[in-house]
């Protein structure tokens, strides 16, 4: 059995990304193992909390939670701050992942903690994100830069993948049959979405540059079982702070949260094999 190391931008990213394989690597015997780059400190503060609650603590109690739901053994953090979107005046605090990871000496900083962790646990397999870091968030363009060197830096040297957004399949469901069902089921079920407007944030992300990668780049699509998209569910509902995003992806109708969350992509740096339909962990 191997140990596998799942990076990751903020507490909930796992949950809409990662969290099937993580729970099916689980179920089969492998160490998973969760690191977050930063503390997700500029999510949404729940009213509970008020203006003084800590909401740092409480994030990562959403994490841990969630981590039980998938089987993960443990939680570790880069203890960087969130550096919040695109243009946003918390791109520029010092103590920010996007600052930390601006030139060579910065990534190495960040790299080797996430190689010190690599280490400790003598992990197999880095999972990171793919160039686009999926949407273009400063944070998650920094886990892909940081994964690699991290390899790079880490003792023994494992296998690296990369969790990756088929902006292929998600502008083809726009244009499929489907659509028009997809949009019938939403609205009964209270969701309104214009698809031209989805289409436009796939096109522009975060950082005006397209969604995820083309499916041509992607190398592993994991078909999640039934059970397994249950888990991946529970575990998004364990980060229910974080309404704008979690809360959108919960108010899915059942019929069509698996088609939106039932597949889940890696590219594999240097394997450059056509996409396959199979399990990449064995």
């Amino acid at each position: 059995m191997s140990t596998i190391v799942f990076l990751h931008a903020h507490p909930d990213d796992e949950t809409s990304q990662t969290a099937g394989m993580m729970a099916l690597a689980a179920r089969e015997g492998h160490r998973v193992v969760t690191v977050f780059a930063t503390n997700g400190d500029y999510g949404e503060r729940p009213e509970h909390l008020g203006d003084d609650g800590d909401l740092v603590e409480h994030r990562r109690g959403e994490a841990r939670a969630a981590a039980r739901v998938l089987g993960v053994e443990r939680v570790d953090w880069l203890e960087y701050r969130d550096s919040g979107m695109t243009g946003w005046e918390q791109n520029s605090d010092p103590l920010s992942l996007h600052q930390a990871s601006i030139d060579e000496a910065g990534t190495d900083e960040v790299a080797g903690r996430l190689a010190r962790i690599l280490d400790r646990e003598d992990a197999d397999v880095l999972v990171g994100y793919d160039y686009r870091g999926n949407y273009g968030h400063p944070d998650h363009l920094a886990v892909h830069r940081v994964a690699r060197r991290a390899v790079d830096l880490a003792a023994r040297r494992p296998r690296l993948l990369e969790a990756a957004g088929n902006r292929t399949a998600q502008l083809e469901m726009l244009e499929s049959p489907e659509a028009a069902r997809f949009l019938e089921v939403l609205a009964d079920g209270g969701v309104a979405v214009d698809l031209d407007k989805v289409r436009k944030m796939i096109l522009t992300g975060d950082d005006g540059l397209p969604v995820g990668v083309l499916e041509e780049e992607i190398d592993w699509a994991i078909d999640l079982p039934a059970d397994v998209i249950d888990l991946k569910r529970r575990a998004m509902e364990c980060h229910a702070s974080q309404t704008s995003d979690i809360g959108m992806m919960l108010s899915l109708p059942a019929e069509i949260y698996p088609k939106a969350f039932g597949t889940e992509y890696l590219i594999e740096p240097g394997l450059d094999q056509p996409i396959r339909h199979a399990w990449p962990f064995n």
